[in-house]
């Protein structure tokens, strides 16, 4: 399959448009803004602007695929809509995911310059518009907030529905679809470490027949600790009204970005303590990354009757990854020296192409209703990866790092490997929702993927080798909800997870699936005459073979010795007591377990033991995050919003020993922003306290988080 990824293209004119525009970071205003009409052509999702999202009556298709109401779906899904984002000032996926219960960040596979996260212990894979986003979150890209209309987080494994789906869950990004009324807005942003950003999102009729969408941002920073960024991204949508009953959307991303990676953050010293200042650098100055995506997407819904839809997709995703980045490396030993230093060059160019037919059948047998959904899909990758490491000559101090290197050059470079990883996979699945009554109701869901994979090339230490495997896998999910009124509901469900992982990051791909499954119970209610909804989830989870760094100081190589099971209670909340005050809060409680029997090694202590019974690499037991507005409703201060947040993360350890402890944290945040008519200015700080934490544990060390920040943002609205 030829890789669209290796040929950029020219978007000079349009990189010209957005500059001069130089805007801000979130386009959506309020659950119903200046870009939502209520004449918008057909689209996928059903909700409406009347129903708050998140809510007992809210559709997140994530959930189920079908336009189920979250009541009814016997599972926790989280949404997390743009309004949110823009109140909050959020820029990055870490920020947004705050606001989504158990939801951490993970260092390994990410490496900064990459989104990748957990939920209740267990990793999360990413969907765009429901369709895969990249193969695994491994050596993935940064996201940005400029084109999301909402973020659904479907928690547990969802291969059921989807396939290729992490064990923690799945993150869908919904993206905002072409209008038939024209709406515009464009913004800027400026604040704190030479942060930059522009955006512009228009909107509007084309003819009778077609509707268009233009998104495109420019950001830049310098970053914290000296960890720059430059965006450029671009996204035109084209909607066709080709008949009352069908539709045609046809949507391109184009994105260039490129990250400094920081994989040590601030390193242990003997004693497995953070004692130097954060704003200590040990990462190599030269580490850089750029990564070119190219994506176009096909979607075809058809309304064939009042019960019966189909829907037919096709995305085309190519990548073109190039990074150095350190590699291997200690905590400081006895003499305050850390060794093991290395240096990585790679380059990856990916290729996922996916198709999928799927119908919805909506149908009764006697007094039973039922919605059925039936799908094909038919997804093929196809990656070549080079990797060669360097090893670092200098003898770098933990507390005085001065002599780090400034390049390559002179530096004995040693092939590590050159491969050619693809894989086949087909798969059939179907999903009935049975209304058994008004109170009860029931969900059957079963997938088989027949996949074909292989891992061709060079390996150091081994020369040529050829890894060619097939394997059917089977997953399932089922579920009841009980609901005693139309404002409770209780449920519980069991599903399963099964795919294989097809990382460049391991030196080989997976010999074996990796698996899990999910136990959950809880309820979902709305209280205080529709002004507070609340919910609660218990759950046991469990992960299977997956890989693991057992030597995190010998070059980071991973094994598939990994095996964990967590318990937990996760709770959300939405208060709304008066106008224009809101409460959102979520937060977690579990007991996260290593069962694996693998042996680990930390080479400057020089332990060797056992990991069964230790807490898994960077989860935290129990997190937590409060967020509240209050809007002035009344008088020439209205419009005038002030926001406060509080964020609280428990300890976590950077190992499988369980040595290296990443120490609790709480950080506030505020904003305030007031909005007159076509115009909207807001103010963010972040982290009031100037708090030195850690966000999460990198291989021997933890990335600290930004030092107290201030970003201010100018949006304009035109419709």
């Amino acid at each position: 399959m030829k890789h669209f990824a290796k040929h950029k293209p020219k978007f000079a004119s349009m990189a010209l448009l957005a500059a001069g525009c130089f805007m801000p970071v979130h386009a959506s205003a309020d659950d119903k803004d200046s870009l939502e009409t209520k004449n918008a052509l057909p689209e996928v999702k059903v909700t409406t602007g009347r129903v708050r999202p998140g809510t007992l009556e809210d559709v997140a298709r994530t959930g189920s695929k079908t336009d189920t109401p979250l009541r009814d779906i016997p599972a926790s899904v989280a949404v997390v809509p743009a309004t949110l984002l823009r109140e909050q000032g959020v820029i990055n996926m870490n920020d947004a995911m705050r606001n989504v219960s158990s939801v951490q960040p993970l260092m390994g596979g990410g490496y900064g310059f990459a989104n990748n996260f957990t939920s209740r212990g267990l990793p999360l894979s990413f969907f765009r518009d429901d369709m895969p986003d990249g193969t695994s979150p491994q050596n993935g890209y940064y996201r940005t907030m400029y084109d999301v209309e909402r973020i659904e987080v479907l928690k547990g494994p969802g291969s059921a529905l989807f396939g290729v789906a992490g064990p923690g869950g799945s993150i869908n990004m919904i993206t905002r679809q072409p209008r038939s009324a024209f709406a515009a807005s464009a913004g800027t942003m400026l604040g704190s470490f030479g942060t930059r950003i522009g955006y512009l999102d228009a909107t509007g009729p084309i003819g009778q027949s077609f509707a268009g969408r233009f998104i495109t941002d420019l950001e830049h920073a310098d970053g914290f600790r000296g960890l720059k960024r430059d965006i450029f991204e671009i996204s035109p949508s084209l909607m066709w009204r080709l008949a009352d009953d069908k539709t045609l959307l046809i949507d391109f991303d184009h994105r260039e970005i490129k990250i400094k990676p920081d994989n040590y953050g601030t390193l242990f010293n003997f004693n497995s303590q953070l004692v130097v200042p954060r704003e200590n650098r040990y990462y190599s100055p030269f580490n850089n990354t750029s990564n070119t995506i190219n994506r176009v997407t096909a979607v075809h819904n058809w309304a064939i009757s009042a019960d019966l839809n189909m829907r037919t997709a096709f995305t085309y995703d190519g990548r073109s990854l190039d990074l150095v980045r350190n590699g291997g490396g200690n905590q400081a030993n006895a003499a305050g020296i850390i060794t093991g230093r290395d240096a990585r060059h790679q380059t990856d160019h990916q290729a996922f192409a996916t198709f999928q037919n799927e119908f919805i059948w909506k149908t009764n047998t006697g007094p039973v209703k039922h919605t059925f959904l039936g799908g094909f899909e038919y997804k093929n990758t196809d990656i070549t990866t080079v990797r060669a490491d360097y090893t670092l000559p200098n003898a770098v101090s933990l507390f005085n790092p001065n002599n780090l290197e400034t390049s390559l050059d002179g530096i004995t470079r040693r092939p590590i490997f050159d491969r050619r990883i693809s894989s086949d996979q087909t798969s059939f699945y179907a999903q009935d929702q049975l209304d058994l009554s008004e109170q009860f109701k029931l969900r059957l869901g079963i997938r088989n993927d027949l996949v074909q994979w292989s891992d061709k090339g060079f390996q150091s230490g081994v020369g040529f080798r050829e890894i060619v495997r097939s394997r059917s896998l089977t997953t399932y999910s089922t579920g009841g909800v009980y609901q005693p009124t139309k404002f409770l509901a209780f449920y519980a469900g069991y599903s399963t997870g099964a795919f294989v992982n097809l990382s460049t990051e391991p030196t080989a791909v997976a010999a074996a699936p990796e698996t899990s499954n999910q136990i959950e119970v809880g309820a979902k209610t709305t209280l205080l005459d529709g002004k507070a909804d609340f919910n609660v989830a218990l759950f046991q989870t469990s992960r299977n073979n997956y890989f693991i760094t057992l030597n995190p100081g010998l070059n980071n190589n991973q094994t598939q010795d990994g095996n964990d099971r967590s318990r937990g209670v996760e709770v959300n909340l939405a208060y709304r007591p008066i106008a224009g005050l809101s409460i959102l809060g979520n937060g977690v409680w579990m007991d996260p377990e290593t069962i694996s029997r693998a042996n680990a090694i930390n080479n400057v202590l020089g332990i060797n033991r056992s990991i069964f019974g230790n807490r898994p690499v960077g989860v935290a037991t129990n997190m937590g995050n409060l967020w509240t507005t209050y809007q002035i409703q009344t008088g020439l201060a209205q419009g005038l919003t002030f926001g406060f947040g509080v964020t609280y993360k428990g300890d976590s350890f950077a190992d499988t020993l369980n040595l290296l402890r990443v120490p609790s944290y709480v950080v506030y945040d505020a904003a305030i922003s007031y909005r007159i008519k076509k115009l909207e200015v807001a103010v963010n700080v972040k982290n009031l306290t100037d708090k030195t934490y850690y966000t999460n544990p990198t291989f021997a060390g933890a990335l600290p988080g930004d030092s107290r920040s201030a970003f201010g943002s100018i949006r304009f609205y035109f419709n």
